[in-house]
């Protein structure tokens, strides 16, 4: 019989030849020594490397002890009241005025030269790009919105190229027919190798992408091979997964505020909760009743006696006494127990809080008792009231507004929500953080854009001699000092 234990530094091993102990000696590293905030990070990392078998494929999970990292962005960021206006204005600064075909050219010389975007028509990729609804897929304009909008949320733009079957061909026809969108949702990458053993998974290790409903994967999935800028026409159709990398995670990206400000979202969605509760089950008034025990004891006699009727005659008369229940489930009497009492309090109760509660419709009613001896019911206020509850609550909620705003890395004066809900009343803020907002979106076009303007080279060989590429029409407004009376908004056609 063999016996090990292992104890910290020392153990011992006993066997049918004897019995040997040992120590660990220069030991650099055991999990059990290291702080409490390390083994969680170690936990936390060693999850980000599971995978799960589908098939003959193996796939690395999206997410923290599960597969359902867009899913969970998607549902938290749904519930709050700030987070998905806030995202969809995100999308509308970076869409603009919609795509289009520029030129970039350098004006000016030395420390004044800067580059400008020289818009640019070439009809054969107007007219492809026209192509792509009679081809069966989105048009442009939705396809790059739904790019957008998966990449704010799961730092993801993945794209599905629909090639020709004469793409191996040169002139004989567009390699490229269209591209489509695929919802970051419903897509993992993977790989027909079995997990490695000596090290994490890598993006180069995954040349799959799986398609399908990751809460029962089972039921249906499409495998499609990872595009391939070195081999683009290599297989009938391909998936492309542009991602903007997460310092740590390599298969998978993370959004970049979604972890730190998880427990604010939190609070956040569940504030109106709490209010709503509290004005639909909390007493008008912060009210104590008082039951007298005269009133308990006259209760408890009626009872008795009812009771004692019933069961003499046989039958009851009397079927119930203020919510009591004064028969069995026959319709038989039943003698009187203890428990009755407990049951007309609750009655009565009821009553009282459905008179004082109920989102404002039972305000003014009234209650009415009457008293023995002067032992009538009491009600009496608590030392508090709504303020005391209601205040710490919204407080709690407004600071909750500020972390989420400023973890986004969006001022609040371009988002319209600032100093509990006003608008920024200062021009000249709103226009200087929009401006220094759109000079920061260059690495969200480049991301968003790459495949688009990855086809276009693929379609149309001049567009890299000619440098044409696909951007978004993002214009700064003037100030209203800097325009014409005519050309203000107030003064346009239909305002």
């Amino acid at each position: 019989m063999e016996t090990f234990e292992l104890t910290r530094d020392s153990g011992y091993y006993a066997g049918d030849s004897g019995v040997v102990t040992f120590e660990i000696q220069g030991r650099s590293f055991d999990i059990d020594d290291t702080p409490a905030e390390y083994r969680n990070l170690y936990s936390r990392f060693t999850g980000q490397n599971m995978t799960m078998q589908l098939e003959e494929y193996t796939v690395p999970l999206w997410g923290e002890g599960h597969n359902l990292y867009p899913q969970e962005v998607y549902e938290a960021v749904s519930e709050n009241k700030l987070l998905p206006e806030i995202l969809q204005k995100q999308v509308e600064f970076l869409f603009g005025k919609g795509p289009f075909l520029y030129t970039p050219v350098i004006e000016g010389e030395g420390a004044r030269a800067k580059i400008t975007r020289v818009p640019v028509h070439v009809p054969e990729i107007a007219a492809w790009f026209e192509s792509w609804e009679t081809a069966g897929v989105d048009s442009l304009w939705d396809y790059l919105l739904r790019l957008t909008e998966d990449f704010y949320y799961t730092n993801s733009a993945i794209t599905r190229y629909h090639f020709t079957r004469a793409r191996r061909v040169p002139g004989l026809a567009l390699p490229v027919l269209a591209l489509s969108h695929v919802d970051a949702s419903e897509a993992r990458l993977a790989t027909r190798e079995k997990p490695l053993l000596d090290r994490p998974l890598k993006d180069g290790d995954l040349p799959f992408v799986i398609t399908g409903d990751w809460l029962n994967p089972a039921r249906q999935f499409e495998v499609y091979h990872r595009f391939s800028p070195a081999a683009p026409f290599a297989h009938d159709t391909a998936i492309s997964w542009v991602k903007d990398r997460t310092p740590g995670r390599d298969v998978y990206p993370y959004n970049r505020w979604y972890r730190g400000l998880k427990p604010w979202i939190k609070a956040s969605n569940l504030t109106p909760r709490y209010l709503n509760s509290y004005l639909k089950n909390a007493l008008n008034a912060h009210i104590h009743v008082i039951i007298p025990g005269v009133w308990i004891t006259s209760q408890k006699n009626t009872l008795e006696s009812i009771c004692r009727e019933n069961l003499v005659k046989g039958t009851a008369f009397t079927r119930y006494y203020k919510g009591v229940k004064l028969t069995d489930e026959s319709g038989a009497p039943v003698e009187f127990h203890e428990a009755m009492i407990e049951q007309l309090v609750a009655f009565q109760l009821r009553q009282i809080s459905g008179l004082l509660s109920g989102e404002g419709e039972n305000q003014g009613k009234l209650w009415a008792t009457s008293a023995w001896g002067g032992e009538g019911w009491k009600f009496e206020e608590f030392p508090g009231n709504f303020k005391d509850y209601m205040d710490p609550v919204i407080a709690y909620d407004k600071r909750a507004d500020q972390v989420i705003l400023a973890g986004k890395g969006i001022n609040a004066s371009i988002t319209n929500v600032e100093n509990e809900g006003v608008i920024s009343k200062s021009g000249s803020d709103v226009y200087y953080n929009y401006l220094i907002y759109s000079n920061a979106l260059t690495i969200a076009e480049y991301l968003v854009t790459k495949d688009i303007n990855r086809a276009i080279r693929l379609n149309f060989p001049r567009a890299i001699a000619e440098n044409i590429r696909l951007g978004f029409r993002i214009e700064i407004p003037a100030k209203q000092q800097d325009t014409t009376p005519s050309d203000r908004l107030e003064n346009q056609p239909g305002k």
